[in-house]
């Protein structure tokens, strides 16, 4: 339904436009929620979106930039004067604020800074020494705080004074005279206690904090382990520098899953997407298909070596991919498995014993059960009873090597600090390739006579 009322409102804008009608192209943009504003916003034509864009009051365009992909909202950017978009930064949210001046060269992010509103640079420069992927890069220094010896009724009346926005987090954090984090208290127990009830009675103290130098990616499995709303960021000296908000950390585990999925099917850039500009995608792509290239070289080699026994006994060349793709599609079941459980912190190098008995004990139950299936089927086709049985032996062996390799393989690349899901995929396919090939191919060779 919501994707209905998008494009027919996409309509609108485009016929409005058309007629040179940008105010009521616009009207029809803004009767949309944010998220969706933004999503038609970047369907529209490179030039509307030129016409759109500096129409928008500063508080409207803020709203759509942070609902927009980094590269429209960059795209965006570009295209507004310095004055102006020190306004719409002065709308945004400090966190999200850094993120559009990080994407921007940097003497003209110096330009805008210099244009924006005072209070709010001050919150937003720190947040540009951090790493967009860090938790440092997530947070955001606009949060309320309270100190420990306030009363309840003082902490309301202090919060009715600050006058917090809609994003202000279910907890609030307490703090000392010199920032050192002291621990939360939650608004339900602000609100129903006493109004003469210190703020130090009700806080919690034991809560769990991060140093902003933390990877996203853990950032976001606290958050899921725990079930947290809001994460504090803490320095060397425990003093708190900032709040992560759990709508941040969505965006992050939106990431980090299309970057694991995209690093298993080869492909290096998580940005690109299927419309990206075709010489991005090409630069993105076909270096991962030379390496591909490289290592189907390495496994037809293992085939060159059995050359006799093939030209011998042909029907081999019909069977010998069977081995090699059911190994490759067992080997990418169990390299699914272990990535996963490697990014949420299920599985790490000590378990790799266990999970390597697993998994050789699932390869063997597979190859049991495929062999026979490929051996009976071999047989009633080519009425060859021993060509069965070295197709089963050769299933057999694959399987486990399979649930071998995708087991060791990204558990081995992520004790080298290297992405387990990026060159895995690769190195398992390789392995079963050539193990398929040298076991069904070499089993061949052993059994040659009774093949003929």
């Amino acid at each position: 339904m919501e994707q209905d009322v998008i494009d027919q409102t996409l309509e609108r804008i485009r016929i409005a436009l058309e007629g040179g009608k940008v105010d009521e192209a616009i009207t029809a943009l803004t009767t949309l929620h944010p998220a969706d504003q933004a999503e038609a916003f970047a369907d529209l034509p490179a030039d509307d979106r030129a016409e759109v864009l500096p129409r928008l009051d500063a508080e409207e365009t803020a709203d759509l930039f942070e609902h927009l992909e980094d590269e429209d909202v960059a795209q965006a950017a570009s295209q507004l004067s310095a004055d102006r978009l020190a306004d719409v930064l002065d709308e945004m949210q400090p966190d999200d604020a850094a993120d559009v001046l990080g994407d921007l060269p940097p003497e003209h992010a110096a330009t805008v800074i210099a244009q924006m509103d005072a209070e709010q640079a001050e919150d937003v420069v720190p947040l540009l020494a951090y790493e967009d992927d860090t938790a440092g890069g997530l947070m955001t220094p606009d949060y309320p705080y309270l100190h420990p010896q306030m009363t309840c009724q003082a902490a309301i009346e202090r919060l009715r004074m600050l006058h917090p926005n809609g994003d202000t987090p279910y907890y609030l954090y307490v703090l000392d005279q010199d920032d050192h984090l002291i621990g939360n208290v939650g608004l339900r127990d602000l609100i129903v206690s006493s109004p003469n009830t210190p703020i130090e009675s009700i806080t919690k103290k034991d809560i769990i904090t991060v140093p902003s130098g933390m990877d996203q990616e853990e950032v976001a499995r606290l958050f899921q382990r725990y079930g947290l709303l809001t994460l504090p960021v803490v320095d060397a000296e425990g003093k708190l520098v900032g709040i992560i908000n759990h709508d941040d950390v969505t965006d992050v585990i939106e990431e980090e899953v299309t970057e694991d999925m995209y690093h298993l099917a080869n492909v290096g850039d998580s940005d690109l997407q299927i419309f990206s500009p075709v010489r991005l995608s090409i630069q993105r792509r076909l270096p991962w298909l030379a390496i591909n290239l490289f290592t189907a070289f390495l496994a037809a080699s293992v085939v060159s070596l059995f050359e006799s026994t093939i030209a011998k006994v042909s029907v081999l060349a019909v069977f010998q991919s069977i081995v090699a793709g059911q190994g490759g599609n067992a080997g990418t079941q169990t390299l699914a498995m272990v990535v996963r459980g490697i990014a949420i912190g299920e599985i790490e190098f000590k378990d790799a014993w266990r999970a390597l008995a697993r998994e050789a004990g699932i390869g063997i139950i597979h190859g049991l059960v495929i062999g026979t299936l490929v051996a009976i089927g071999a047989y009633l086709w080519k009425g060859i009873p021993i060509l069965g049985l070295v197709i089963g032996l050769a299933m057999i062996g694959n399987m486990i090597a399979a649930g071998i390799a995708g087991t060791l393989v990204p558990l081995t690349l992520k004790i080298l600090k290297l992405d387990p899901a990026l060159a895995s995929a690769v190195i398992v396919t390789t392995v079963t390739d050539c193990v398929g090939f040298g076991l069904f191919l070499g089993l061949a060779t052993i059994f040659l006579p009774y093949l003929l």
